[in-house]
C-alpha cells in the first residue's frame, strides 16, 4: 500500500508541476507581450518628440539671435551716449554730483561746528 501512495503522491506531484510550469510559461508570455506594446510606444514618443523638438529648437535659436543682437544694439547706443557725454559740457553734470555731495558734507559739518561753537555756555 505504501508504494500505491508513493505513486500516487509523485503523480500529483508531477500534475501540480506541469500546471505550475504552464501558469508560469502563460504569465511569461504575457509579460513579454505588454514589454513588446511598451516598446512600440517609447518608439513612438520618441519619434513624436524628435518631430517636435528640432522646430522647436530652431525657434529657440531664433529667438536667442533676435535678443542677442537687440542687446548689442543697446550696448552700443549706451556706449555712443557715454562718449557723447564726455565729449560734451554735460561731463561737468557727471561730476557734479559727486562734488555737491562734498560740499554739502563740508557745509553742513561747518554749520554744526559754527553751532556748537556759539551754543557754548561761558
Amino acid at each position: 500500500m505504501e508504494i500505491g501512495q508513493l505513486y500516487q503522491g509523485l503523480t500529483f506531484l508531477a500534475y501540480a508541476t506541469g500546471i505550475i510550469v504552464i501558469l508560469v510559461g502563460i504569465m511569461l508570455i504575457k509579460v513579454l507581450f505588454d514589454l513588446s506594446k511598451l516598446t512600440a510606444n517609447i518608439n513612438k514618443t520618441t519619434d513624436i518628440i524628435n518631430e517636435e523638438l528640432v522646430p522647436t529648437l530652431k525657434n529657440v535659436n531664433k529667438s536667442v539671435e533676435i535678443v542677442s543682437g537687440i542687446i548689442i544694439k543697446t550696448n552700443a547706443g549706451v556706449n555712443k551716449v557715454k562718449e557723447f557725454i564726455s565729449k560734451s559740457p554735460l561731463k561737468i553734470l557727471t561730476k557734479l554730483s559727486s562734488m555737491s555731495g562734498t560740499i554739502a558734507k563740508g557745509f553742513f559739518g561747518g554749520l554744526c561746528a559754527g553751532l556748537k561753537i556759539f551754543g557754548k555756555k561761558k
